[in-house]
């Protein structure tokens, strides 16, 4: 910054009133008071007397604290995640801090006895609660001891015996509680994982009835009698080839019977089939003109078809018939052609009954794959269900081990760190404290009285108050006169030297 250099000697000059001012008012007090010392002494040790007496006054506090450390539970965290954590301490912070467990507290240790009759219940407790302080440390989750945390208990309480006991009640009740809750939380588990247990056997149960019901169903197309059920159907196959070479020689038997009965017939079954043979002839011709839907057609069809039936019907005589009109060697042809029907349409019968079989198992065949594929799905459904219902059984037992050890070994997951001390020294008020405060007061309240002392005078204090007084008249001094030697006045004559050889007044002027 620009400007003129500082001039030494003018900063010199400008301090020296200012350094002159403060050793006049130092030695202008110090003599006030050597004058009137009652007026500092009283005030003080008035001020000294008060404060001691409230410090008396004051009721004393003593603190007590512990510390427990509380472990991780026996339950293991695949079943639930484990229970000390934050919310298992609040949980036990407040079953502790409840109403009704102070009261009890209250009532056991003696605390407050004179309140109890004055302030209902809940101020009572919250009173209590106020007293009590209870910080909680959990360790971080990727600590290595990340299944403990500490809790540090204390209380404040009138008497330190009274302090030391509630402490040490509320780490007896803090370790109960916990273990209440985890003996509570391990059996709710266990019930929870029994449930769940009954409940998946139950859906075992119903689905195995299902897959019994569709095995019953489906047993012919089980994929292990496919193999058995396609030689079954090569047999049939084979049975069926026989039976229709049967059937085709039962037939030319029978063609062969019936022309040589037709060799013996009347003449009118020779007209007959004169006729059949004209009717088939007249529909060959006009079919080549009309379509089959012509009425024409259709009725030399269902005339064709009538004289069919009746020669037919007229083939094999009947045993009246061969008895008047054939001789015994017809007869007997007669009788093979009836035994021969017979047997055809056993064997048609029979033809109709292994393809019936076959269409049934060529359709069993076809149903085989979707039948396999459900029991691929089934059998996989009930490996999954049968392994959920293994691991929640697992758990279960877990859950239950974990129950019984909770119960076992009640106490061994806290650890009392620091036992409860009887404090030697309240904790509040703070004596040092105090001390300072009533000497920082009777120090202000001496350094008043001595202002006020000073200026409650009506004499002149000095030349500072010459200028009223003598309100332009003349002051004559007597240089030899001395007062009375005193120890007072011997050291206010010393300051008086003190401060003609140092050139100031002894009090600076207003």
């Amino acid at each position: 910054m620009s400007g003129a250099p500082s001039n030494p000697d003018l900063h010199a000059t400008t301090q020296q009133p200012m350094i002159d001012q403060i050793l006049r008012n130092a030695i202008y007090y110090i003599e006030a008071f050597l004058k009137r010392p009652l007026w500092v002494i009283g005030p003080a040790v008035a001020t000294v007397a008060i404060g001691a007496g409230a410090f008396l006054a004051l009721p004393r506090s003593y603190q007590s604290e512990a510390q427990i450390l509380i472990e991780a539970p026996q339950s293991p965290t695949s079943l639930v995640p484990s229970t000390v954590a934050t919310e298992h301490l609040q949980f036990v912070e407040q079953r502790v801090l409840a109403r009704d467990k102070l009261l009890a507290l209250a009532e056991k240790i003696h605390l407050f006895p004179g309140l109890r009759n004055t302030m209902s219940e809940t101020k009572l407790a919250q009173l209590i609660r106020q007293n009590i302080s209870i910080n909680t440390m959990v360790t971080e989750p990727s600590d290595r001891y990340s299944g403990t945390a500490a809790m540090r208990i204390g209380f404040t309480g009138a008497t330190a015996e009274q302090a030391s006991a509630t402490v040490a009640e509320l780490v007896s009740m803090i370790i109960q509680e916990s273990r209440g809750l985890r003996i509570q939380r391990a059996s709710e588990m266990s019930e929870f994982l029994s449930r769940e247990v009954d409940n998946m056997a139950g859906m075992m149960k119903a689905r195995a009835a299902d897959w019994n019901a569709f095995f019953e169903q489906n047993s012919d197309a089980l994929p292990a009698r496919v193999e058995g059920v396609e030689n079954e159907i090569q047999e049939k196959d084979r049975e069926l080839t026989s039976l229709d070479q049967s059937i085709a020689t039962l037939d030319q038997e029978l063609r062969l019977l019936e022309a040589e009965l037709r060799l013996q017939r009347p003449e009118a079954a020779v007209r007959d089939r004169t006729q059949l043979a004209e009717l088939e002839s007249e529909l060959a011709t006009k079919s080549l003109t009309y379509s089959d839907a012509h009425p024409e057609i259709r009725a030399l069809s269902k005339k064709i078809e009538g004289m069919r039936q009746k020669i037919a019907s007229a083939s094999v005589p009947s045993p009246e018939v061969v008895d008047q009109n054939l001789t015994p060697e017809m007869a007997l042809v007669a009788e093979r052609v009836k035994i021969a029907k017979a047997r055809h349409g056993s064997l048609v019968a029979k033809r109709a009954e292994v393809n019936e079989r076959i269409a049934l198992l060529q359709a069993i065949i076809a149903r085989a794959p979707a039948v396999g594929a459900r029991l691929e799905a089934i059998e996989r459904e009930r490996e999954t269900l049968q392994r959920n219902l293994d691991e929640m059984r697992g758990r279960l037992s877990t859950a239950r081990t974990g129950e019984r050890l909770e119960r076992d070994n009640s106490t061994g997951h806290v650890q009392v760190l620091e036992e409860p001390e009887t404090p030697r020294y309240p904790s509040s008020p703070s004596r040092t404290r105090l001390l300072l405060l009533v000497m920082g007061g009777a120090l202000a309240m001496g350094a008043g009285g001595l202002y006020l002392g000073d200026n409650l005078q009506r004499t002149i204090r000095g030349t500072f108050d010459l200028k009223a007084a003598l309100a332009g008249s003349t002051l004559v001094v007597i240089p030899n006169w001395v007062p009375a030697k005193t120890p007072m006045s011997r050291l206010e004559t010393v300051l008086s030297y003190i401060a003609r050889a140092i050139g100031i007044d002894r009090r600076a002027t207003t």
